[in-house]
């Protein structure tokens, strides 16, 4: 059963886990100039036994976006040689979570998700 919610964005309690600088445990976020005009909002999807968090609508699309794809091309890129390689988001994604019956979840989940964000609904839960 996949479900997903939006809470206040909250600097002090949520890291952004797909920044591009994403470091083991996720990157800070910069707190608003103003906490009471900061509307922004962190987005979870649960599902598969796995909870995905997104500081943005667009994240949630790039995540959707690379689930779609059923066969993924090399992660390796070229001329790094750099000791301690950052990997990306999902270079860090639990073992089996993209094979098929899990991935076909995960797909479904984050455009129910991304569905319901986009037109304003809180939070949902669903099979």
């Amino acid at each position: 059963m996949a479900r997903h919610w939006s809470e206040k964005l909250d600097p002090e309690r949520h890291v952004d886990v797909m920044g591009a600088a994403s470091y083991f445990g996720g990157a800070n976020i910069e707190p608003a100039k103003s906490p009471n005009l900061d509307h922004r909002r962190m987005y979870f999807v649960a599902v598969a036994g796995f909870t995905f968090q997104f500081v943005s609508l667009e994240q949630l699309r790039e995540c959707l976006e690379w689930f779609r794809q059923k066969i993924h091309p090399s992660s390796r890129l070229p001329n790094v040689t750099l000791e301690h390689y950052w990997q990306r988001w999902y270079e860090r994604l639990p073992k089996g979570l993209t094979k098929e019956p899990k991935r076909q979840k995960i797909v479904t989940a984050l455009e129910n998700a991304l569905s319901d964000f986009a037109v304003g609904k809180e939070s949902k839960a669903g099979g």
